[in-house]
């Protein structure tokens, strides 16, 4: 009997080959339409020179400090969001509506939790609310978050908003660049105009993450279709008499020595 070292040609390897190679070639175009659509993604939650006025925008006026007491002196501001309701539309209608309600399920009057000065603020928390101002909050007031979220969209710059988790209200609003965010928290808008305020706010924070004096959520609601927002930005009321009602008031208006900052608060 013969034994030889020498391979034999397999039946229809040509066939194997040319199968694998194309098993190859299909996985490269899928890859790169993930990559295409993840590009589209990241334009999305990129600082813009001019926002889009056709997109869906929402505003919070926030306060800073306490009305009465040992801080007499305000400092008030209005952020102004762009909202993917093309992403997450269940999740844009309740947020515009928690906005814009007087009565409970409201934002109005509820404070920041946590804020992380250059990292992040949790906002949102209903069961912090201001002085004269209380409700029972346990209700969960986002729905089929899980169904509609787009994991993908990243935290890529200062001025994110995604939700804080998927069984309470809270949101948050990054201060820079946080990667370690993507995939736990769904992005559903973004900070256009406000950022002098988003600094102000993060200078309030603790390592910790307490506030070193309260940050309270006054009012808010959706920017009226057809309004361009930075027109909007410009109806913020102007700071009132300090006499009339005794502690001084700081209006924080549009500025653009932060916009294209990559960390806030340091």
């Amino acid at each position: 009997m013969m034994f030889t070292t020498k391979k034999r040609a397999r039946k229809d390897a040509w066939r194997t080959l040319q199968s694998e190679l194309d098993e190859r070639e299909k996985l490269e175009e899928d890859n790169a339409v993930k990559l295409k659509k993840l590009d589209k993604l990241k334009a999305r939650v990129c600082i813009e020179e001019e926002p889009n006025p056709a997109a869906r925008h929402a505003y919070l006026d926030i306060e800073i400090g306490r009305r009465m007491g040992k801080d007499p002196m305000l400092t008030k501001g209005r952020i102004i969001v762009e909202l993917f309701d093309d992403i997450m539309p269940r999740t844009v209608d309740t947020f515009v509506d928690l906005l814009n309600s007087e009565n409970e399920p409201t934002y109005r009057g509820s404070q920041v939790s946590k804020i992380f000065p250059g990292y992040h603020m949790v906002a949102g928390d209903r069961d912090l609310r201001m002085e004269g101002v209380s409700a029972h909050t346990r209700e969960n007031v986002y729905s089929r978050v899980e169904q509609e979220a787009n994991w993908s969209v990243p935290h890529l710059n200062p001025g994110v908003l995604s939700l804080r988790d998927l069984r309470s209200s809270r949101f948050q609003i990054t201060f820079r660049k946080a990667e370690e965010l993507d995939g736990w928290h769904a992005v559903f808008g973004k900070v256009v105009y406000g950022f002098d305020m988003l600094k102000v706010i993060s200078e309030q924070g603790n390592t910790n993450g307490e506030p070193k004096q309260p940050v309270t959520i006054v009012t808010g609601g959706a920017v009226p279709a057809g309004t361009h927002p930075r027109e909007y930005l410009r109806k913020l009321e102007q700071p009132d008499d300090p006499e009339a009602h005794g502690y001084n008031k700081k209006v924080m208006r549009y500025s653009s020595t932060y916009r294209h900052t990559g960390l806030i608060g340091h």
